[in-house]
């Protein structure tokens, strides 16, 4: 792996085989595995599918100092999967974890059977006074970043839990996490994805809005695109119903 003297932790479903394909989970900038609760409590028990949802380095559980770009974090992924055998892989990405499954996608075409990214871009853009509120008052920052990350009409019980997410961060985590975002330009690269692709935006997400979708859908070969009203960045959490129906629905049809 990447990084071998640290320990990385990820869930696992109940029922895996090497018979199956892989349903692997890449949570997004400063966040954890935890972003895929929802998600992970419906497949658990999956027959079809394995499940793994892992929390990246630096990053809830997994010790480490977190990587620097979207590419140390593809390589740390690259190695995941080579320490688990895993060889038969249905990426999950949401945000800069939607980054990473991109470029692991063209890296390593031979192991991904298909693709689901969720609220994310093949730019990942960070305003500037994001980077320089992260670096100079974390915490201010962590009292801000909920009513953007999350549609108004979203639980507050969310954006509490998201706010102390982010508190339980190294600050230095979520700073080179979102340089790693502003820096990364894969606009070019993305039209050679040729395995079966979702995309899901929601309608109300500021950071990464319904036009990087519909990018990703215009460039790659016969996507899927849905977009899932009254959410925000968080779609999977915000609106779990709707998510899962989509998900589920693509699933089914690979």
């Amino acid at each position: 792996m990447l990084i071998p003297d640290n320990k990385i932790r990820y869930l696992e479903g109940n029922n895996f085989s090497y018979d199956h394909p892989t349903i692997l989970m890449i949570h997004g900038a400063g966040q954890t595995g935890k972003t895929w609760d929802n998600q992970f409590e419906i497949l658990r028990n999956e027959s079809k599918f394995n499940i793994i949802s892992v929390d990246l380095p630096g990053h809830g559980s997994s010790t480490g100092p977190g990587c620097s770009s979207i590419n140390e974090y593809k390589n740390f992924i690259k190695g995941f999967c080579e320490e688990l055998d895993l060889t038969n892989l249905i990426l999950v990405g949401h945000s800069m974890g939607g980054g990473i499954a991109q470029v692991y996608t063209i890296d390593s075409p031979q192991t991904v059977n298909s693709l689901i990214l969720v609220a994310t871009g093949s730019r990942l853009r960070v305003a500037k006074e994001t980077l320089d509120l992260v670096k100079t008052d974390y915490d201010r920052f962590c009292e801000i970043a909920p009513s953007r990350a999350f549609a108004s009409s979203s639980p507050d019980e969310l954006k509490e839990e998201f706010r102390n997410g982010l508190l339980s961060t190294a600050p230095e985590v979520v700073y080179q996490d979102f340089v790693a975002c502003d820096e990364f330009d894969f606009t070019n690269g993305v039209q050679d994805i040729r395995v079966p692709t979702l995309i899901v935006s929601g309608d109300q997400d500021i950071l990464t809005p319904v036009k990087y979708g519909e990018c990703l859908h215009e460039r790659i070969k016969n996507s899927r695109f849905h977009v899932i009203r009254g959410a925000g960045h968080f779609i999977m959490k915000e609106k779990p119903r709707e998510f899962n129906e989509v998900l589920l629905n693509f699933l089914e049809s690979l």
